[in-house]
């Protein structure tokens, strides 16, 4: 497997190589490069797996540089490093679809945890990611679709998956001269994402294959229409199942219900959303959360946002609307409200003391 370290400071790359644990994890070639367009040119040479960049370079920046490499190399996994004065570059690398976002200075753990994570994602792929094996323009449409319908499958959205599976497939229909076995490729990639994700939701590979959609021969003769279908069946089949699953489920995952929050303190979450995600009632979920962790949900979710919004004004170039508005208030006095109740003084006051 190949990484590429792009960033104009010699000590930021040496960090990353030195920290790194490249053998461990399969990582037998690493490349440099000081900036965005001589990095460019490595990647259409030696075509590297992952790319490691920094934000702020000479010439073209990370910003320019993500948004290249999702246009012509989208299988490409890419990890951001960069400071903590670099706010408005964070915002950016989400929407650039970076995978990983690390603050300097470099934490060994870290970086090796996203490493492990883009080498995880790009194994479960397989094929999908092949550039040798599919044209450009169709890996870019697959992997745009593959990230879409995979949110609506955590999300148990089985109307906008089923219309993102049925666009897909009317797209599929106007490319011509595809190569030998793309269709077959297609099909049994999405067969493979559906177990790996079926297997983080709690099912067995025996489930899943045991649904006859999971079993279609597919070559280039089949219609697109019957496995595309069957594809979308199978996806909707392992929602229905674990569905019911957590409906009869006798004791809530509270555990799990943390992490849901962990992912969502930032949006409009109410009690009402988390019981519906869990398949239980309110009440139920407030008296076994209470029981279990000595905090209301509403508490819980309070505190993350705490936690991330000290964490934000440790930058003195980040406005504290921003900082508000990151962790999820619109109202700035209402933010500044519940920070004073929450640490006993105002943002404000905490940043003078961190500063």
């Amino acid at each position: 497997m190949k990484a590429i370290i792009i960033d104009d400071e010699f000590w930021s790359r040496d960090s990353i190589r030195r920290l790194g644990d490249w053998e461990r994890l399969g990582i037998d070639w690493i490349a440099e490069a000081e900036d965005g367009l001589s990095g460019l040119a490595i990647i259409a040479k030696e075509h590297p797996d992952i790319v490691i960049t920094d934000m702020k370079m000479r010439g073209m920046d990370g910003i320019q540089l993500l948004q290249k490499l999702n246009e012509d190399y989208p299988h490409i996994r890419k990890i951001v490093i960069s400071g903590y004065e670099d706010f408005s570059y964070m915002k950016q690398a989400i929407v650039s679809r970076a995978d990983e976002y690390i603050l300097k200075p470099i934490n060994p753990e870290e970086l090796n945890q996203a490493l492990e994570k883009a080498i995880h994602e790009l194994q479960a792929a397989k094929g999908l990611y092949s550039v040798q094996t599919m044209d450009k323009e169709l890996l870019k449409l697959v992997m745009e679709y593959k990230n879409l319908i995979l949110i609506y499958f955590h999300d148990f959205n089985l109307e906008a998956m089923k219309m993102r599976f049925n666009e897909l497939q009317h797209k599929l229909g106007s490319f011509e001269r595809l190569q030998p076995g793309t269709y077959h490729n297609l099909y049994k990639q999405f067969m493979s994402i559906l177990e790996e994700q079926a297997a983080k939701l709690g099912m067995d590979e025996d489930q899943v294959s045991a649904d006859p959609s999971t079993q279609l021969y597919v070559n280039d003769e089949t219609p697109i229409e019957q496995w595309m279908q069957a594809i979308s069946a199978a996806y909707q089949s392992v929602i229905y199942e674990i569905i019911n699953q957590r409906k009869y489920k006798q004791r809530i995952d509270i555990r799990a219900v943390q992490m849901y929050m962990d992912s969502h303190f930032v949006d409009t979450i109410r009690l009402e959303t988390i019981a519906q995600q869990f398949f239980v009632s309110k009440e139920h979920l407030s008296r076994t959360f209470k029981q279990e962790t000595g905090s209301t949900v509403m508490d819980y979710i309070i505190m993350k946002r705490m936690e991330k919004a000290r964490e934000l004004l440790r930058d003195p170039n980040v406005q504290i609307k921003t900082v508000a508005e990151a962790v999820g208030y619109t109202d700035l006095n209402y933010f500044f409200r519940i920070f004073k109740k929450v640490t006993g003084v105002t943002p404000s006051q905490m940043r003078q003391d961190i500063q």
